[in-house]
């Protein structure tokens, strides 16, 4: 049995603070302000970790770099008091907690530690900032590295102080942000209430008291309302409404009937245009990565999967090289044979590099007859060995066209980033400068590989052309400086 407006009236005059609007609203307020207030701290607790473990890394660097000249000094001079005043003043660092300098033959220079209960360790100096180290540094002495050790230093390193900095921090950051959102909830629940929720139960009354199918009694006029706001206008259209619902009762559920059949052809038109969208937008991803005479990659796919690869080349020491090649003479063909023959010299070298290469390689074409070849995992003998069957296959390739063969060569520029036991293995300024090329960016990195790479493709096209060239790594101190 359905209520009348009375029984509506009550049940909602009954209402509990438990379940009326303001409870809601608080109780929401709350919940929001304490999530946003949770999140607010776990980022600044994360980034309060990066900057003061940064802070603390950073610290123990400097103390390490500027100590290790000194203590070269005092072990080759046998110098006990310089070896005092340099661990003096590394303890000065309160991250160090012990350092321990020996001769050659593995004696004692001098040692000295923080006494017990300085600075006290907790589980969590063991768990953050990398906990507690141990750091062995060679003295390699005033003759250089080449020369053999002269002594060790032994740095060990304690976090406590900068976890104990950490922790409070983000103590009172917690703190600090449960607090406001606490507030600012119950603030703006407050003003919710008195400003709209109060207002509107008292309008949620009068409608809920209200029949507009009941033509036998007139509209009482709506609660008044004395501020000339929404509120205010929402009851008199309310009225206006009631007066409408009465007469068209009948139109609106005849347009209902109408919207629901809009709706059925709006859909099945809406999912076959998305149809059609996403057919078109793949066709228009391939021509944007493709070139079109060729089929191979073009220059931006290329420089895409250079950089991926260089970051895998940096996080795994995986290997990877890349060959630039040039047809030789091309314009010279071109004006011999005319741009379709050169067309289809283009052609047949995509096709025979696509024949060659390893799945994981990637041919692209950088534009007009310049080429390059992404060979992931493949250091400089591998590298080379492969350009040179390239241009050997090139050589031997003839085009048939106008009924005549065409024969073409190549001349090729090679550079590959070694592994970390290839790069120990290289001339030690030259072993310096790749390994500086890890803290470039990707897109600056993948600049200097091809400028080296075209540089011994200039090369090979100076010496003769149709020949394979490395690039010169002695040239790299320019570029990293750049």
């Amino acid at each position: 049995m359905s209520k009348t407006g009375n029984e509506k009236a009550q049940d909602l005059s009954a209402l509990k603070l438990g379940s009326s609007v303001a409870a809601r609203q608080l109780k929401y307020s709350l919940f929001a302000a304490i999530l946003l207030g949770l999140i607010i701290t776990a980022f600044q607790i994360v980034s309060d970790y990066r900057w003061i473990g940064d802070v603390y890394r950073q610290a123990n660097e400097r103390v390490l770099e500027s100590s290790v000249p000194v203590a070269n000094e005092a072990v080759t001079k046998r110098d006990t008091d310089l070896a005092e005043a340099i661990v003096r003043g590394m303890m000065v660092q309160r991250s160090v907690s012990k350092v321990t300098i020996t001769n050659e033959d593995g004696s004692v220079l001098y040692q000295r530690k923080r006494a017990t209960g300085e600075i006290p360790v907790s589980r969590w100096a063991e768990q953050l900032f990398g906990g507690l180290q141990t750091r062995e540094i060679l003295l390699p002495g005033d003759t250089g590295p080449s020369s053999g050790s002269v002594g060790m230093m032994v740095v060990e390193l304690n976090p406590q102080v900068f976890v104990t900095v950490f922790m409070s921090r983000s103590a009172w950051s917690f703190l600090a942000n449960m607090v406001f959102a606490v507030a600012m909830a119950v603030v703006f629940a407050a003003l919710s209430y008195f400003v709209f929720s109060r207002p509107l139960i008292k309008l949620a009354h009068y409608i809920v008291k209200s029949d507009p199918t009941d033509v036998k009694h007139p509209f009482e006029m709506p609660p008044m309302h004395r501020h000339d706001d929404e509120v205010q206008l929402l009851g008199s259209v309310t009225v206006g409404l009631f007066g409408m619902i009465r007469g068209q009762i009948g139109q609106l559920q005849r347009a209902r009937d109408d919207l629901l059949d809009a709706n059925v052809n709006l859909e099945a038109r809406v999912e076959s245009r998305t149809r059609e969208l996403n057919d078109a937008m793949g066709k228009l991803e391939v021509l944007a990565s493709t070139d079109p005479l060729t089929g191979l990659a073009n220059r931006r796919v290329f420089m895409t999967r250079l950089e991926e690869n260089l970051s895998i080349w940096k996080r795994r020491d995986t290997p990877m090289s890349i060959l630039l090649l040039d047809i030789d003479k091309f314009k010279l063909l071109n004006d011999t044979y005319g741009h379709q023959a050169g067309d289809a010299v283009l052609a047949s070298l995509s096709k025979l590099l696509q024949r060659s290469l390893r799945d994981i390689d990637l041919p692209a074409r950088l534009g007009g007859e310049e080429f390059a070849i992404l060979l992931p995992g493949e250091e400089k003998e591998g590298a080379m060995i492969l350009a040179e069957r390239l241009r050997a296959s090139l050589e031997q390739d003839a085009v048939a066209f106008g009924g005549k063969h065409l024969n073409y060569t190549s001349s090729f520029g090679v550079i590959s980033l070694p592994t970390q036991a290839a790069i120990a293995k290289m001339d030690a300024e030259i072993a310096r400068d790749v390994a500086l090329l890890k803290s470039r960016e990707n897109s600056d990195l993948a600049d200097i590989l091809y400028s080296l790479a075209d540089e011994a493709l200039y090369r090979s096209k100076e010496t003769g052309r149709n020949r394979c060239t490395f690039a010169d790594l002695s040239h790299l101190s320019v570029q990293v400086k750049s």
